[in-house]
């Protein structure tokens, strides 16, 4: 099921995967939030969509979110 979210906690570094990741957490409900991370392509195509000059601006920022058996996805951004 498609869902509006919200990005919150947007962050870039290796964390523990040791490449180069995004990683945010998107907020679908008050009870309902999920960890995203991406690398390689899938990271170049989000900030590319994006069209923003830092992360920081991905903050707070609404997207789309595929929900599907207990998992939660980002799908891309929601036009507002």
């Amino acid at each position: 099921m498609r869902q509006l979210a919200i990005m919150r906690g947007v962050n870039f570094g290796l964390r523990d995967v040791g490449t180069p990741v995004l990683w945010f957490t998107v907020h679908v409900s008050e009870g309902s939030a999920a960890l995203q991370v991406l690398a390689d392509e899938e990271m170049k195509t989000l900030l590319k969509n994006a069209g923003c000059y830092s992360i920081t601006e991905l903050e707070g920022k609404a997207c789309w979110v595929e929900r599907d058996a207990g998992m939660i996805a980002f799908k891309g951004f929601a036009k507002i």
